[in-house]
């Protein structure tokens, strides 16, 4: 690599640092634009937005062979009438969820197949089964009809059993009701083994007609630990199916719009809610931020949450929505059909307006964790796939590499007669040049051959594998053979942590990051001749350590096997090169 090659990889390295760090983002938003460019349809956009205090009627730890929990609430204001309320527990091969029988509402998913990695609170330590909402946050799938809610009413329903386990491939439906002046009102669940889509029917003898507006009130937990380095930002979405919109807040605010949308919902980095209509209909979403003081990015920020909602005018007696509660996994939510795997790599803020990027970055992470996906169900083991994958890129990239290579390495060989030209006609820029591009025709070089062109080509995929294996759910807590050390690609390597923090770095002792560093720094001793670049040969490996310290460890896998592959291809193309100039001087 050449001096100008390392200074681009230099300061990508640095912008991507810094534009995808929570601290630029919170001071891009608040000071340089405000006013979020989102496109919506009749969008209506207010600031400020007070936040709701929303408080959950009954205990949190949801447990399908315990009793129900029992609760109090008054019927009316005015009545000193107290009923009791239970929770009702369903369980199916991947969740555990539980329903508030105020309001009907859901306080409770747990992910069976997804534990907590961290201690997060005293309440969900390490080892626990993630539950999605997060702790007194509010409730799920609470309703309205013409403005009137129902999140306090109390629903009975309709069997004595209040726990349910769901197998094989059945199918349940519990129905809770409640009377409102009179009128039935019928609240469906329908639960189906083997999927995270859960069925939500209101039933109501003259609801035709009438606007109905189903909220997710409590956000969605965020399950991984935040680091000062990797922010979790939660993202809120909404769609007519095809075509989706993001939406990331730094302070409590509203949107809301209206058209014809299918489904609205919000993203944690490894889970998703979103409450769908079975059909599309003209509807109006309204998504409200709120700071979740629970979770601290640091000692003064607290993390942004989202409520959200959806309202429509019912066409019969019965409005049917469901909700997908469960993980971002590509397959998964590929196979509803709704472009929901569009959430997963939306590009926001300051990157939307970077050649295009929203137009084909996401496309290219999809791509390259499709690709990641299949290569693994070849060879089970992610750290393979990494190395397939570098391998596999090294091999497209190779013809453009060599022939960059080969070009630096003859344009080296040249340094003395190009000087001699300058000398002679540094007072004559014209016949210079001139004289220049006949020596580069003679010598067979083609000047406008960049030696930094395959490592440019490389950038987009470099950036996409560094979203995707910080943000793809496959990889969590996947192992490799590679590094048997390392027990989660998705992190950051940790051997021991440091007692204090140290900028950049971090506070976790790796050993990989140090591999690819030493490797960066026979790799420039090869590469780097000029005797006037020398200082990027010691350099570059320090900052290389510092910088993907923090990396996750799949990442930083990536950029070392690619280190060494660049090393070998090196060796191999000194050789040629040496072969080609002994049988030219041979023929001499």
């Amino acid at each position: 690599m050449n001096r100008n090659t390392l200074l681009a990889i230099f300061l990508i390295l640095v912008v991507v640092t810094l534009f995808s760090s929570e601290t630029y983002n919170k001071f891009f938003y608040e000071n340089i634009y405000p006013k979020k460019p989102y496109i919506t349809h009749n969008k209506q956009y207010s600031k400020n937005t007070q936040k709701q205090d929303v408080t959950i009627d009954s205990t949190e730890t949801v447990k399908s062979d315990t009793a129900p929990v029992v609760t109090e609430t008054n019927v009316s204001e005015k009545a000193d009438v107290t009923i009791k309320a239970d929770s009702v527990f369903v369980e199916t091969d991947d969740m555990i969820v539980c329903i508030d029988e105020i309001g009907a509402s859901i306080v409770s998913i747990k992910m069976k197949k997804f534990k907590y990695n961290e201690d997060k609170n005293k309440n969900r330590k390490k080892g626990d089964l993630i539950d999605i909402i997060p702790n007194n946050s509010g409730k799920g799938m609470n309703f309205s009809i013409n403005k009137s809610d129902y999140s306090n009413k109390v629903f009975k329903i309709n069997s004595v059993n209040k726990n349910f386990k769901i197998e094989n491939s059945d199918e349940k439906i519990i129905s809770f009701e409640t009377d409102d002046n009179g009128q039935k009102v019928i609240k469906q669940y329908v639960f189906k083994n083997g999927t995270y889509k859960i069925g939500c029917n209101v039933i109501r003898n003259d609801l035709s007609g009438k606007n109905i507006e189903m909220r997710w009130d409590c956000g969605v937990e965020e399950s991984e630990k935040n680091k000062p380095m990797q922010p979790e930002i939660r993202t809120a979405h909404y769609s007519d199916g095809k075509y989706s919109q993001h939406l990331q807040f730094t302070k409590e605010d509203k949107e809301s719009s209206s058209g014809s949308y299918k489904w609205a919902g919000v993203t944690s980095k490894y889970f998703f809610v979103a409450i769908v209509n079975e059909s599309n209909k003209d509807a109006d979403i309204a998504i409200n931020s709120f700071k979740d003081e629970k979770e601290v990015v640091d000692k003064k920020n607290s993390t942004i949450n989202y409520k959200f909602s959806y309202a429509t005018i019912a066409e019969n007696q019965k409005e049917s929505f469901w909700i997908y509660a469960g993980p971002n996994d590509y397959e998964e939510l590929r196979k509803y059909n709704l472009a929901f795997d569009n959430n997963l790599f939306p590009v926001l803020s300051w990157a939307k307006w970077l050649f295009f990027s929203d137009k084909w970055f996401p496309a290219l992470a999809e791509g390259v964790l499709w690709l990641l996906i299949h290569l693994y169900k070849i060879v089970k083991d992610y750290g393979v796939t990494i190395f397939l994958l570098t391998l596999l890129v090294k091999l497209v990239t190779y013809p453009m590499t060599y022939s960059s290579m080969k070009s630096m390495s003859r344009m080296r060989d040249l340094q003395p007669k190009i000087t001699q030209l300058r000398e002679k006609h540094k007072n004559n820029p014209r016949k210079m040049n001139e004289e220049m591009m006949a020596l580069y025709k003679k010598e067979g070089i083609n000047p406008l051959n960049p030696g930094c062109l395959p490592m440019f080509l490389q950038m987009p995929i470099f950036i996409s594998l560094f979203v995707v294996l910080r943000k793809a759910i496959e990889l969590r807590g996947a192992e490799t053979v590679i590094i048997p050390w390392i027990n989660d690609l998705s992190k950051p390597e940790m051997i021991f942590q440091l007692p204090f923090s140290i900028p950049l770095y971090g506070d976790n002792f790796a050993i990989l990051p140090i591999i690819m560093a030493v490797l960066t720094y026979f790799q420039n001793k090869m590469t780097i001749k000029d005797p006037n670049q020398k200082a990027m040969i010691y350099f570059m490996p320090p900052f290389m350590l510092v910088l993907f310290n923090s990396f996750s460890a799949g990442l930083v896998l990536y950029w070392t096997l690619s280190s060494v592959f660049a090393i070998i291809q090196q060796v191999l193309l000194d050789k040629q090169l040496k072969k080609n100039e002994v049988i030219k001087n041979a023929k001499k």
